[in-house]
């Protein structure tokens, strides 16, 4: 069953990576999120699939994908083998990527094997069209094996929390790259010059919750994407309701759901 990405004409944030399955409430059943935002909910194993698309259905605005996040590739290297059984029913795939971090950088080579399989069942797949991709500090390696594994014409990777060059940057633009952005990232000094480097329409918004914050309600999650927007739209030099509304015509789009 194909997981297509339905946005309520309610929405007027959609966060582009948040750990929903990792959040309070997820469990038991009582996560909810504010009737304003939508959020792209990424995961760590393809093991966590069924149950984030279980979830999906009775929490409104919760968009699962299927992920395999690289800092677990060493420890859960088998999960992976589970990508290809549901790949044909993800519209969103992520947290998939590299990372070259101290702590993950001896695993890199299994990550980059891992990646490699996604991106070719990614690109295989009629239903997959987006890719959340984490690139920590391995950005060239990550651009490397889009540029020979992805279909361009199909996909499009979202950046999520990219701290690489500009140079970099603009070699993902070529890719049809998009760039997400949280609350952190717009107060630094790397991200201001990143957003200043990229297109308008390459830019959306995140919160990658719970990692970003110590607390988590949908009020607390929806005021993080309204910041963070206020923040791109004053550092752009635009008005802050237009820009929500360019954003959240952009990620409509993105999703097919205009």
């Amino acid at each position: 069953m194909s997981i297509k990405c339905m946005i309520s004409d309610k929405i007027k944030y959609i966060d582009f990576h948040c750990h929903c399955d990792l959040l309070p409430g997820f469990e038991s059943r009582s996560l909810r999120l504010d009737p304003e935002v939508a959020a792209v909910a990424v995961t760590t194993t393809p093991l966590a699939w069924p149950k984030n698309v279980e979830e999906s259905q009775h929490i409104s605005g919760m968009l699962p994908a299927l992920g395999m996040h690289p800092q677990l590739i060493s420890a859960r290297y088998k999960d992976h083998d589970s990508f290809s059984k549901y790949v044909k029913d993800a519209f969103i795939v992520g947290e998939v990527g590299l990372d070259g971090s101290a702590a993950f950088k001896d695993s890199l080579d299994s990550q980059e094997e891992v990646l490699s399989k996604i991106l070719k069942l990614s690109s295989a797949s009629e239903t997959t069209k987006i890719l959340s991709i984490h690139s920590l500090k391995a950005e060239s390696r990550v651009i490397k094996i889009l540029n020979t594994e992805m279909n361009t014409a199909s996909l499009t990777p979202i950046m999520h929390w990219f701290t690489g060059s500009l140079l970099q940057a603009s070699k993902l633009l070529d890719l049809g790259a998009k760039f997400s952005f949280n609350h952190k990232m717009v107060k630094t000094k790397k991200g201001k010059s990143l957003l200043a480097h990229i297109p308008k329409e390459s830019i959306l918004i995140e919160t990658d919750l719970p990692f970003t914050a110590k607390t988590y309600d949908s009020s607390f999650h929806k005021s993080l994407l309204e910041e963070t927007t206020i923040e791109l739209a004053i550092s752009l030099g635009v008005s802050s309701d237009d820009f929500t509304a360019d954003l959240l015509k952009n990620s409509k789009q993105l999703l097919g759901s205009t």
